[in-house]
């Protein structure tokens, strides 16, 4: 499964596309690349 995951760093808001198996996996895959960032929202990419 794909999503979308808009992270907020530095004054920025970037968006990471991360497959996951399972849509709560998202948030933990895309804060392992960008550690320092915050999630803002998830969305599933159909």
């Amino acid at each position: 499964m794909k999503v979308e995951v808009t992270l907020y760093q530095g004054g920025q808001t970037f968006k990471d596309t991360v497959v996951v198996s399972k849509f709560e996996d998202a948030k933990k895959t895309a804060l392992a690349r960008n550690p320092t960032a915050k999630v803002i929202a998830q969305n599933p990419v159909f």
